[in-house]
């Protein structure tokens, strides 16, 4: 029945965000029948795996397209053994997002690709607080560095830099505003009533220039 058909199939396991050197350092744990195989981290089984980085290098083998990511902690290969329309659109230099589960192959660690984007630099300092919160931070995320001035910001004056760089022309929605912004909601009705920002619609931004 319909029903019980459903019920059999296996949940999907939660992406975790990490950085390239907790796979690289992990053991990778094969499993027998349908179970999957996975990472052994913190005491977690990981079979999925979020990791932002910069692709360093592109290669198209005879059997699969890969890049090369560097977060700023190691590299590590993500690869695809399909034609990847995710690949395709993706260069050298690009900060990105992959999402896949690791692999072994003679010893060496890669992720398999289930997707893969090229995202806004910005969300790579992002990603670093968000495992600075679980424990897991670094300084130098993706290779992009904080300079001095960046450091000493106002958290009035780096969200205003942050609507500015993610603004591409119709403004930016509140909920694509970084979470990780302490008090994010107490400053941008600060930013409203001190005319820094206004609406360009309900729950739409844009710096006042």
């Amino acid at each position: 029945m319909l029903f019980l058909e459903l019920g059999s199939l296996q949940r999907r396991h939660i992406a975790h965000k990490l950085r390239v050197k907790d796979v690289l350092s992990s053991r990778y744990v094969k499993t027998e029948g349908a179970g999957s195989n996975y990472l052994q981290i913190n005491n977690q089984e990981v079979s999925r795996v979020n990791i932002i980085g910069v692709v360093v290098q592109k290669s198209d083998m005879e059997n699969y397209s890969g890049i090369m990511i560097d977060d700023g902690t190691g590299k590590i290969s993500a690869r695809s053994f399909d034609d990847n329309l995710f690949l395709n659109s993706i260069g050298i230099g690009d900060v990105v997002l992959v999402i896949g589960r690791p692999r072994e192959y003679i010893e060496e660690k890669y992720i398999l690709v289930e997707t893969a984007k090229k995202i806004n630099p910005l969300w790579a300092r992002v990603r670093n607080q968000e495992l600075k919160n679980l424990g897991l931070d670094e300084k130098n995320p993706a290779g992009i560095k904080d300079d001095e001035e960046n450091f000493h910001e106002s958290p009035k004056d780096r969200l205003l830099k942050t609507i500015k760089e993610l603004d591409r022309g119709e403004g930016v929605s509140i909920d694509d505003l970084p979470s990780a912004i302490v008090d994010v909601d107490k400053i941008i009705g600060a930013l409203l009533r001190e005319g820094d920002v206004f609406e360009v619609r309900p729950g739409k931004l844009k710096v006042l220039e």
